[in-house]
């Protein structure tokens, strides 16, 4: 019986006919369409009315070529729209979400143009999950790829432009993953990824790559973020060529590289790096201040390199780099270690580097439940907690008070999440992280996060870069009926007492009473707001030199509602958001049920009961905290 499953999964999609929607399933959340074959797999891409629905991956499928009935494709299997005269993407993106279930799908191979790969290209909001991809063989001109891949393993070999083991073009999240290999093509070559302008985190890549300029043993090209990662390999190129990233622009943290690198220094500042060829200049402050790429606590082997320089980390020796003192004195988060963390991303043994412990097979042991709505995971302490990362799309609920006090990060606790968090009305408290960008207890929250009713009390947050909050550094999620003690501070932009930066998300129902300084864009609960703030107030103290606000330090201020900040709570004026009140007056009831604020006890402005208040003695508490 075993023989026979097997059989009719590898056959392709040339064979039989499809089944009526796929293998099952209805294509919502909780009830996906569900994938079996080659055949259902290539009929995504045939149904563009289908491309922001939910699929779950049943089986491993081989899309060998040489197998009977399968072929190369000439654009990318699902999302594959592309304009052959202009090159220009034309069609629908994928938007839905697509669980691989910890399945593979293997020897895909792509001949054709751009916008190349398993999906041509996913649009804001696309997830796709627990993916592995082996053996594929992509060729292009140019290739976008990607906006979530999360557990996905790539094997094989890619060249064009924009070219990488896993993915072209990344503009979202790429957490635990890894491609081995070869990677070729022109410009823009990486052993994992091409072109980054997103995430990637806990991820590694053991390729040879070699192409002319911007070519890296990880990323050729990145825009965006890498956390947790490192690269195994040979690089080489002509110019523009790292260990880990070719051409750099934004921020690399906690990550190394062994590469051999070879390539050739040029009359215009072309760079050959250990670690990063070339680390530019990606944006001016207010004050016209250049800001390079921000490259903190990485390293590279100098020895098997053969490289003494590079635009951003630490150069070491062999014997340097496979000492774990090298990596906790860096603030790097082991196993067996409390005092760095409690997420236990590596773990080092005897004459060798640090590895990931994911990708050894050390899974992190989840908490009791299962994730769903229904059965969340259950955070009850510490090491609870560091295993949000792992699973960053589930659900989770705080059943108890966790204290943090002995541990010091220094990077997000949850570095990226589009998950739910619903803290029940408990506080977790003493949370310590000394980083870079992207500083909180999240990182960055996606377009489906939520986070309710969670205490934070005595944070002490600081990072040298933007991006600073106690409770999330970027924000496109939805925070609700949650609060922040504290200090929090920046070297640079975007400090926020509870949020550094709210791009898309949404804060309802929410306070700070965070000390907040800062350069610029300081805020008592956000740093910089371009979305929706509603119902919530800041007494913090916040000191910064520009754009500096009691609620909210610039830009957008027409959408905050109903929200105000102490008078005193700021020391230079800009305030584009908030109303200004007296102490007395923050601590009258009045102040906040004209606004429509909803408190216990009274029904006009609602019967949820949100806040109550201790007239003339104290400012509005939440409803679950205790007097």
């Amino acid at each position: 019986m075993l023989g026979v499953t097997s059989l009719l999964i590898t056959i392709c999609f040339f064979i039989f006919p499809a089944y009526a929607k796929y293998g099952g399933g209805t294509g919502e959340p909780n009830d996906p369409y569900l994938i079996y074959t080659a055949e259902q797999l290539d009929a995504i891409g045939t149904e563009p009315n289908d491309l922001d629905k939910h699929f779950k991956l049943m089986a491993d499928i081989d899309l060998d070529p040489n197998l009977p009935g399968c072929k190369v494709f000439d654009k990318a299997v699902i999302a594959p729209d592309t304009d052959m005269e202009t090159g220009e993407y034309v069609g629908i993106p994928f938007t839905g979400v697509f669980d691989g279930n910890d399945h593979t799908i293997s020897h895909l191979t792509i001949i054709g143009d751009r916008y190349l790969g398993l999906f041509g290209k996913l649009d804001s909001g696309a997830i796709i999950s627990n993916l592995g991809l082996k053996a594929v063989d992509v060729k292009g001109i140019d290739s976008g790829v990607g906006n979530v891949i999360i557990d996905a393993t790539g094997f094989g070999t890619r060249s064009g432009g924009a070219v990488g083991g896993l993915v072209g073009f990344n503009n979202g999240t790429i957490i635990t993953s890894y491609s081995t290999g070869t990677v070729s093509g022109s410009a823009v070559v990486g052993g994992l990824v091409g072109f980054n302008d997103g995430i990637i985190t806990t991820s590694y890549s053991a390729v040879t790559v070699s192409g002319s300029g911007s070519v890296g043993g990880l990323v050729a090209w990145n825009h965006g973020t890498i956390i947790t990662s490192y690269s195994t390999g040979t690089v080489t190129g002509f110019s523009w060529v790292g260990g880990l990233v070719g051409h750099n622009w934004d921020t690399i943290t906690n990550s190394y590289s062994t590469c051999t690198v070879t390539g050739v220094r040029n009359v215009t500042g072309e760079r050959i790096g250990g670690l990063v060829g070339e680390n530019n200049i990606h944006r001016f402050d207010v004050s016209h201040t250049p800001s390079h790429g921000n490259i903190t606590s990485s390293f590279w082997d100098m020895e098997t390199s053969g490289q003494t320089t590079s635009a951003g980390g630490t150069g070491l020796t062999t014997a340097e780099m496979q000492d774990i003192n090298t990596y906790l004195d860096a603030g790097w988060d082991f196993v067996d270690e409390p005092s760095n963390g409690t997420s236990d991303y590596w773990q080092i043994s005897p004459d060798d580097y640090p590895r990931l412990c994911y990708h050894d097979g050390n899974s992190p042991v989840m908490p009791e439940g299962l994730g769903t709505a229904e059965q969340p995971y259950l955070i009850r302490d510490a090491r609870d907690l560091g295993t949000l990362w792992f699973e960053p799309l589930a659900h989770y609920r705080l059943e108890a008070h966790v204290d943090l006090s002995g541990i010091t990060w220094s990077i997000a606790v949850i570095p990226w999440f589009d998950g739910i968090f619903d803290a029940n009305g408990y506080v977790i408290s003493n949370l310590n992280i000394q980083g870079d960008r992207y500083v909180g207890l999240f990182g960055q929250l996606d377009s489906r996060a939520e986070i309710t009713n969670l205490g934070l009390e005595a944070v002490d947050v600081y990072g040298t870069d933007y991006y600073i909050g106690s409770l999330v550094g970027y924000n496109d999620g939805r925070i609700t009926t949650s609060y922040s003690t504290g200090t929090v501070s920046g070297d640079q932009s975007n400090i926020g007492g509870l949020v550094g930066f709210n791009k898309t998300g949404s804060i309802n129902n929410s306070y700070s009473t965070v000390i907040v300084s800062g350069y610029c864009y300081v805020g008592g609960l956000v740093g910089d707001n371009l979305s929706i703030i509603t119902n919530c107030y800041s007494i913090g103290l916040v000191s910064g030199d520009w754009f500096v606000g009691g609620l909210m330090g610039g830009r957008i201020a027409d959408s905050v509602t109903a929200s105000f900040w102490y008078t005193n709570a700021c020391n230079r004026m800009y305030n584009t958001g908030g109303i200004e009140k007296t102490t007395a007056e923050m601590q009258m009831a009045d102040t906040f049920l004209r606004a429509g604020w909803d408190f216990v006890d009274e029904t006009e402005n609602g019967t949820e009961d949100i806040w109550w208040i201790l007239e003339g003695q104290d400012y509005p508490r939440l409803w679950w905290e205790n007097e």
